[in-house]
């Protein structure tokens, strides 16, 4: 028995929506660490070299 093949059609929804729930868990996870590190003194983002005001090109960079 052979597995059942999929349209065109269905294989770029497929495609569509695996891409859509990697984007939504990209940002859920971009978001959950921006709060962390938001969260943070302003000792201890200095202890990792980084000021406040880069937080969100922080974590903006590393989500490439």
């Amino acid at each position: 028995m052979t597995a059942p093949t999929h349209s065109p059609f269905h294989q770029r929804l497929l495609h569509a929506l695996r891409s859509w729930r990697r984007r939504t868990a990209e940002r859920r996870r971009s978001r959950a660490d921006s709060l962390h590190l938001a969260g943070m003194s302003d000792h201890e983002l200095r202890d990792l070299g980084i000021g406040r005001s880069e937080v969100r090109g922080v974590v903006d960079r590393h989500r490439i």
